[in-house]
């Protein structure tokens, strides 16, 4: 018998926000590692660690909002920031025990995996916008850096709840490469992913401004565009180097930035060599291992 989902926007909502949030295990063995030698930390040390997970930066940005002082007017944006308020010790006490996103998807290898590479596509898609915005000067390319690695939460939990359905919108975009994916979502979820992603957001009493990054709809805004362009470059290189999307996306960064195609293809490439020194921690393979392919 086929499990019964939600088919509105508000249903899922509901269903997700009743779903306690988990972490990676590689974020958790970490998390142990770390706590182990308290006294030789600093908060770059557990901010490092968050940026890797962002589930975990979801749950650490929750917490400090239902912690939040009433003589605290302006939003904490940034995991520094965050932690700067809960110490090093309130980190570890809040979240050393929490539950795992493997064992919540034990007999779901499938549901498992897809979790890890779009962990590994939001940890990429961070990595652009703070190269991005470094480079365009931006007032805090942290800001941007969290809100890249933020916009890939909704599809995560979506795996994690309704991996079925995912899987489902996955086969339909494989089999049919002209339908749009916000087509596919709304026919099979009933809403779109970025609704669902801007829903949570406001549920989860996340800041303001980083709500408003990973919004779709203001994509005309620089710093808006400038997560918008990292996710989809993340998300196209995902597959492939050499696509009617990746010529696209390099284009779009080299006019966004008002450089070469050239110099924006040496941004891109590097940030993406950066970036899969860190593969072990989703166990998938990362975007620059295609770059052979290339």
């Amino acid at each position: 018998m086929q499990k019964k989902y939600p088919n509105n926007l508000d249903a899922w909502v509901n269903l997700i926000c009743s779903t306690e949030i988990p972490i990676l295990r590689s974020t958790h063995t970490k998390i142990s590692e770390q706590q182990k030698k308290i006294d030789k930390l600093n908060l770059r040390d557990i901010s490092i660690l968050i940026r890797h997970d962002p589930l975990l930066c979801i749950k650490l940005f929750n917490h400090q909002e239902t912690k939040r002082r009433l003589q605290q007017i302006t939003d904490v944006t940034t995991i520094e920031k965050t932690l700067l308020m809960i110490g090093i010790t309130g980190f570890f006490r809040a979240f050393g025990e929490s539950t795992l996103l493997e064992n919540k998807l034990a007999q779901n290898n499938e549901a498992i995996e897809a979790c890890h590479q779009t962990c590994s596509r939001a940890f990429f898609a961070s990595q652009l916008a703070e190269a991005m915005g470094k480079y365009r000067r931006d007032i805090d390319p942290n800001e941007v850096a969290m809100a890249a690695l933020l916009h890939e939460t909704a599809e995560i939990l979506l795996w994690q709840v309704a991996p079925e359905l995912m899987s489902e919108i996955e086969i339909n975009m494989w089999s049919d490469s002209a339908l749009k994916s916000k087509h596919i979502q709304k026919q099979i979820l009933g809403c779109t992913i970025n609704e669902l992603q801007q829903q949570l957001s406001m549920q989860w009493r996340l800041p303001e401004i980083l709500t408003h990054l990973v919004d779709e709809n203001f994509f005309e805004e620089p710093r808006v565009r400038i997560v918008q362009l990292a996710t989809a470059i993340a998300r196209h290189s995902e597959w492939s180097w050499n696509k009617e999307n990746n010529i696209k996306d390099l284009a779009e960064c080299a006019y966004f930035l008002k450089i070469s195609a050239e110099e924006a293809h040496q941004i891109i490439i590097k940030t993406s060599i950066q970036t899969a020194k860190h593969w072990i921690w989703y166990e998938v393979q990362p975007a620059a291992a295609r770059l052979v392919e290339y």
